[in-house]
């Protein structure tokens, strides 16, 4: 068998586009497109999906009684009969117990002993009380959820030794609106941090926060993959491994011209029935590992890049609904109609494909650079839809504005720190306070941090204008130059209220007085310096 042959049999076998190859549904050129999909798909994959870990035979049992203590004997016995003498048992009274950290294989059981608060190490917990602040994860037992002792043993026994799990999802850190961000001051409920989307619509304990370092963490063990995490991050910090923004962006510049369907391998035969009995000879299979990581930065970039109707053939979800309604408002704000349709059974796909046709005026290609976030990308292609015009405000997910009190904004620029996406910048030396709202998340961090309380947020909006694309400026002030050596060091607003504040306690002390209108380096020499100087 020649090479070519060898790698055209590889590419069916591997090409999750393998099911559609002899349909008759397609020409060769299509054919071909969808050949070379697959082998994008192929190229972004991981080199290693699979991951193993060690988990150690240390288990805990929370619980007290009769049937607890039954348990523990018959825990213990059984060890022996699996080879495992040299499993540790560690046995947890529910009035001791305070709370679990961690996950599969490094559990800390906190607890109380002699007045001290102590932690646990264990690799599995099996617990016969329910405790409302721990959550259903891999390696946390609920004794009411089995229906036989010995099913929990069994359990149990799975997963010590060598345990073999993927990662699906990825963490950016840097991008996160979460990590390491002070909890909200006006806080009453000990909830913490401005954004916690992924570990809220988590469904399985992959992803959830850490209050006290204010950190995600991600438990590849416990993830589903069911992409809810992705759809819902608002600025691109979470992404599926296999799946990226950038994979996707390859994949959709092979469809130009073409209107894709995405969908799952699972319902590619559902598909091809479709355009079996509403033939649109147009529409081509797109094939996702997981739709749910679509949002409106992502069907935005599979418009675009087709310049094409796009068609999501999936089970309803929420997270993606609100996505799709986002891009079509905006589509139908500028152009006057929506450019996603959705279906999830075959009536309503025949449906799309009889409606769905070529939009070339939606067409834009932009390949992202490597350090791109996903607000910028979003900004960066709906401003080449919207351009010079003026179409009003519409709905939009993870978007929104700043409102400013430019009057009595001191130009203290915490905002500016505080902003993870660069919607807040502060023009170079001047003292100029610059937005651009199309990179806002409304995650309202900046209002929190401003000490003057004169930001106000607008959540989930976007206004549909040449300006909401460019940095406009929010406040400005004159800059305050040192009285001594002339140097520009901070806003007149800003020593003005420090004066404020200060001066009444100074009466009489023309030095201290004149030093707070000195720099840094002057306010040293002015204090420490000759008295006579004045």
């Amino acid at each position: 068998m020649s090479f070519s042959n060898i790698t055209q049999t590889l590419g069916q076998t591997d090409n999750a586009y393998a099911e559609f190859f002899d349909t008759q549904l397609f020409s060769q050129a299509q054919l071909e497109t969808l050949r070379e999909v697959g082998e994008i798909v192929l190229d972004f994959a991981p080199l290693q999906s699979a991951k193993t870990m060690l988990i150690a035979p240390k288990i805990a049992v929370v619980g007290s009684g009769e049937i607890a203590e039954e348990f523990l004997h018959t825990l213990s016995e059984s060890t022996q009969t699996h080879g495992l003498e040299d499993c540790e048992i560690f046995a947890v009274l529910p009035e001791s117990f305070v709370g679990l950290n961690g996950s599969l294989g490094h559990f800390h059981i906190l607890y109380t002993q002699d007045s001290q608060t102590l932690s646990l190490e264990v690799a599995q917990v099996v617990f016969f009380t329910n405790f409302a602040n721990v959550q259903h994860s891999k390696g946390v037992h609920w004794v009411n959820e089995y229906h036989s002792p010995k099913e929990l043993l069994e359990s149990l026994y799975s997963f010590i030794g060598a345990y073999e799990y993927t990662s699906p999802i990825r963490l950016a850190p840097n991008l996160c609106d979460f990590w390491h961000r002070r909890p909200k001051s006006k806080d009453t409920t000990g909830d913490s941090g401005y954004c916690h989307k992924c570990s809220d619509v988590c469904q399985s304990f992959g992803v959830f926060r850490d209050n006290q370092k204010g950190e995600i963490v991600l438990s590849s063990p416990d993830c589903i993959a069911c992409g809810d995490c992705v759809s819902v991050c608002p600025t691109g910090a979470l992404q599926r491994e296999s799946e990226s923004l950038e994979s996707l962006t390859y994949q959709a510049q092979m469809y130009r011209g073409s209107i894709p369907i995405l969908h799952t391998k699972s319902h590619s035969q559902e598909v091809i029935a479709a355009l079996r009995s509403s033939p649109n000879p147009l529409a081509l299979p797109f094939v996702l590992g997981q739709p749910h990581i679509l949002n409106a930065t992502y069907l935005l970039t599979i418009v675009q890049e087709s310049g094409a109707m796009v068609i999501v053939y999936a089970k309803p979800s929420e997270f993606v609904r609100e996505g799709i309604d986002s891009l079509n408002a905006l589509c139908e704000a500028v152009f006057g109609t929506k450019c996603v349709l959705f279906a999830h059974d075959e009536e309503g796909l025949c449906a799309c494909l009889q409606e769905a046709r070529v939009l070339d005026s939606v067409r834009y290609t932009y390949t992202p650079r490597a350090d791109e976030g996903v607000k910028e990308i979003f900004s960066q292609r709906a401003y080449a839809w919207v351009r010079g015009g003026d179409f009003g405000r519409v709905a939009m997910q993870h978007s929104g504005n700043v409102l400013i009190d430019s009057q009595k904004c001191t130009l203290c620029l915490s905002c500016v720190d505080a902003c993870n996406t660069k919607a807040l910048i502060n023009e170079g030396s001047s003292f100029s306070l610059l937005f651009k709202q199309s990179l806002c998340t409304g995650c309202g961090y900046c209002a929190d941090t401003c000490a003057e309380q004169v930001i106000h947020i607008e959540s989930h909006i976007l206004d549909v204008q040449s300006s909401s694309f460019e940095y406009t400026q929010k406040a400005y002030d004159e800059p305050f130059k040192c009285v001594e050596c002339g140097k520009v060091f901070a806003t007149t607003k800003s020593i003005q209220k420090i004066k404020d504040i200060l001066l009444p306690s100074m009466t009489g002390d023309t030095i201290k007085q004149r030093g707070l209108e000195c720099c840094g380096d002057c306010k040293i020499k002015l204090i420490f310096g000759p008295k006579e100087h004045t």
